[in-house]
């Protein structure tokens, strides 16, 4: 099924994706362990399609980008990987193959899941095997926006700078060498379709 060109119509409808945020500022440790002192809050991934490009998901609510993932939860126990999936599956319909570890922010001011203090931020990468319908996520009670873009066109559209842009390249490195998917440079930003399945 050919991919839908509605890169501009989507721009236009979500605005300005780039934005200052904290996560700038917390130290990213590159295939790491998290250390045993630091507790493991959230688990986002790099989700690829076979062309190189990764999902980029709009919180509707706050309008803001996320990648796909969220925080860990006690169903999850203790697993990044299981949070992952469960949260690709809730908030964008997503179906992945294994995920892969990549490393983790050190969150040590958080004020967000259980509390303050330092927390564990983990990153991962994972091929995404089918996309389902676009649905309400049953924790927020909102739908989704899902787009698709290359590694480092998400990190311009999210404003993550060098931070951002090694967690890019980490990602993309483990698309080559674990799937075979080629680097993609486009600046092309799709939206993907409402029924999803066009894999």
């Amino acid at each position: 099924m050919p991919e839908p060109e509605l890169t501009l119509p989507a721009l236009e409808r979500i605005g300005p994706l780039a934005r200052r945020r904290h996560s700038m500022e917390w130290p990213w440790h590159e295939a790491e362990d998290v250390p045993d002192n630091l507790k493991v809050t959230q688990s986002w991934g790099w989700l690829f399609v076979p062309d190189g490009r990764c999902i980029v998901l709009i919180d509707t609510t706050h309008m803001l980008p996320v990648l796909p993932g969220g925080q860990v939860e006690d169903e999850d126990h203790d697993d990044p990987s299981a949070t992952l999936e469960r949260e690709a599956a809730e908030e964008a319909q997503l179906a992945l193959g294994p995920a892969h570890y990549l490393g983790y922010l050190h969150d040590k001011i958080s004020d967000t899941y259980d509390g303050n203090g330092a927390r564990a931020r983990v990153r991962m990468a994972a091929a995404v095997t089918h996309i389902g319908a676009s649905a309400v996520d049953p924790a927020t009670g909102s739908t989704m926006i899902r787009l698709l873009a290359a590694p480092h066109r998400i990190v311009d559209l999210f404003g993550w700078d060098e931070q951002g842009r090694s967690q890019a390249d980490a990602a993309i490195r483990t698309a080559c060498d674990l799937w075979g998917y080629p680097e993609n440079s486009s600046s092309t930003v799709s939206e993907i379709p409402l029924k999803g399945g066009w894999l």
